[in-house]
């Protein structure tokens, strides 16, 4: 669980990152404005077992995407452009956050659910279901952030080419999908570690 100070940080670090985006910082603003509290308090998943099963999860996960993205762009040599290294990292599991409206992840209701799976969110079921990364890609558009094609497939691709969706992609994604996948893999498997201990 994170604490409410550690939740308003990280909600600042994350609309400061927003702002050195040149023109897409508007759009992105105006996004951030209407999803207001759910974005600051939205989980990044439903279950204990996955990753940041807790309010505030979202942008702290996305934090931690960014900065492992950033570590292998310079231990790789991408020089992939650190815009779309911020866009790609905070954006590219957006659609957990739900849609214009609805919030993705509902307080789950059940005790056992909670004890016996670590289910700690249950998915709104008033929310059009679809793949995270399309979701997300659709509010990105909705306020009309402009991506570059290597951003929109990062986002797309960033469970990697194991899921069934993204094996179109593989061995051809772009780097900047390479780097964004592996750090989102690197940020769940610490947010494990950190939860355990």
């Amino acid at each position: 669980m994170l604490s409410a100070e550690k939740i308003e940080k990280n909600y600042k670090l994350f609309v400061t990152l927003c702002n050195k985006l040149g023109d897409r910082s508007e759009p992105i603003n105006k996004m951030i404005e209407h999803l207001d509290e759910r974005l600051a308090f939205s989980p990044a998943s439903s279950r204990l077992a996955f990753h940041a099963a807790y309010p505030g999860g979202f942008i702290e996960h996305s934090l931690n995407v960014l900065r492992n993205a950033r570590k292998l762009n310079d231990i790789y040599e991408f020089n992939i452009p650190l815009d779309s290294l911020i866009v790609a990292s905070l954006f590219h599991d957006l659609g957990k956050v739900g849609d214009l409206n609805e919030p993705l992840y509902l307080d789950q209701d059940s005790d056992w659910h909670r004890e016996k799976l670590g289910q700690m969110y249950k998915i709104n079921e008033n929310i059009q279901k679809m793949p995270n990364a399309e979701r997300g890609l659709w509010l990105l558009q909705h306020f009309g952030v402009k991506l570059t094609l290597d951003e929109w497939i990062a986002i797309r691709t960033n469970d990697g080419p194991i899921a069934e969706e993204n094996r179109v992609y593989a061995m051809c994604e772009p780097k900047l999908a390479i780097i964004v996948h592996q750090a989102d893999r690197m940020a769940c498997e610490q947010e494990k570690d950190i939860a355990k201990s």
